[in-house]
């Protein structure tokens, strides 16, 4: 093992933290050097692709139907955030899907990585199973109108994943087989006539 020591031009050195890390600070201005992130923003999908099909108010009832974000083939791949659209026809309630039967084996949020998959929530059922995704107090307020092109009710969930320990969010390793998932694994378009979800973070390259 080398021994380095960091002197900056007057002579001052550098420090380690007892995590074997070099100390340092963010400059208090923009980096002149090149931007090497960029926003990514992506429905999950039927096949991955930014083109597929992201409704997921479907029947997935006798075959389950996964909706991914893939890893890319050349950056690495960060889901900061994920936003929930649930729309229907009239009024529901906390414990029911949408505004009608709680959902018997509800979908699946997991990703998979290099050691395996991994569940964020194993079974969303209900309403109010959205609603603790978010990490936010149910309100009276928490049904919108007006949602969607025919729907008059609905709600959005927005679920921050950089608060579950993941300080950057969940990473898909470039030119892995690794995602972020959601499979519905019942008739979630009974009930439901919107029901998608969107990705948003950044990529690395």
């Amino acid at each position: 093992m080398a021994k380095v020591e960091v002197h900056s031009v007057e002579g001052i050195s550098a420090g380690v933290t007892a995590q074997h890390e070099l100390l340092v600070i963010n400059a208090p201005y923009p980096p002149l050097s090149e931007q090497r992130v960029q926003p990514f923003r992506q429905y999950l999908t039927v096949d991955g692709l930014s083109t597929g099909s992201h409704d997921m108010g479907i029947d997935g009832s006798s075959t389950a139907v996964p909706f991914y974000i893939p890893a890319n083939a050349s950056r690495d791949r960060h889901i900061t955030s994920l936003n929930f659209l649930v729309g229907y026809g009239s009024s529901g309630q906390p414990f029911q899907w949408a505004n009608g039967t709680a959902l018997t084996n509800g979908m699946r949020l997991f990703y998979i990585s290099r050691r395996g998959e991994y569940d964020i929530h194993e079974a969303i059922k209900t309403n109010q199973d959205m609603f603790r995704l978010s990490f936010s107090p149910l309100t009276t307020a928490w049904e919108l109108r007006g949602v969607g092109a025919l729907n008059d009710f609905g709600y959005f969930i927005s679920m921050d994943l950089t608060r579950m320990g993941l300080p950057f969010g969940i990473k898909l390793d470039a030119g892995s087989t690794q995602q972020l998932a959601c499979t519905v694994r019942d008739n979630a378009g009974t009930d439901a006539d919107i029901f998608d979800v969107i990705a948003y973070g950044f990529e690395r390259f």
